[in-house]
Order: structure tokens, then sequence, then C-alpha cells
């Protein structure tokens, strides 16, 4: 009886706990990619398809309800992210926010590929302004 009571209590404490959206328990040792998107978006539903279709881990959350845009806002101030959240897709990896659908981004980010160095930014580019 005291075998039996003592059982139950310990697969009582053995329940799974919920994590933080940003670093969710997963069993491989890729990142989990958080993408935030709309109902109405084509890349969005782009985006996820390839990441269905590559097997990538990832949580989706609607940019539409306020409260999600205010809590990504939040995180984005957290990380010091700077550019703007007004397009969809947006993609959180890791620590790391990404603004539009870019395969070989997500990719590099979850450790799949090898990441290249960005040859052209909006402030860095080999004309002179």
């Amino acid at each position: 009886m005291i075998l039996l009571t003592l059982l139950s209590f310990s697969c009582n404490h053995l329940e799974k706990k919920e994590t933080d959206i940003w670093e969710p328990a997963v069993k491989n040792t890729e990142k989990v990619v958080v993408i935030y998107s709309t109902g109405w978006c084509y890349w969005c539903k782009v985006a996820k398809e390839f990441m269905k279709k590559n097997k990538i881990n990832f949580i989706e959350k609607n940019y539409s309800s306020p409260k999600v845009k205010k809590k990504l806002a939040q995180f984005a101030k957290s990380v010091g992210f700077i550019e703007e959240l007004e397009s969809v897709p947006i993609f959180v990896i890791g620590k790391k926010i990404f603004v539009g659908y870019n395969p070989k981004q997500i990719l590099c980010e979850i450790g799949r590929e090898k990441c290249l160095d960005r040859l052209f930014t909006k402030w860095r580019t080999p004309l002179k302004q």
C-alpha cells in the first residue's frame, strides 16, 4: 500500500511543465522558429509550407492580434531590434528577429546551412551615397 502511494505521488510530479514561448522544449538541438503571420499573407503561407516540407519546428502566432503585436514589440525592444515590425511574415529564431521570408536565412539560423555574409545592406553598399 505504501509503495503504491509513493508511486502515484512520484508520477504526479513528473508532469510536463509549460515552457517559455521563446525557448520551447524540443528533443533535437535545432532552434524553434516562431512565425508571426496573418491569414491574408501569401508569403506567410509559403513560409509555413516551406517549414513543414523541411520538417522545421515552428510555432505560429497571429500577427493580427493586438496582444501578440504588443508582446513582439516588447521582445524586439528587449533584444535591441530597431527596425519596423509592420510587414509579415516576421520570424523569431532564438533572440534574432527577421522581417520577410528568406528560406536560406531560416536554414542558416537553425543550423542546417552555413551562413553567408550579406554583401549589401541598407547601411553598406558598394556605391558612395
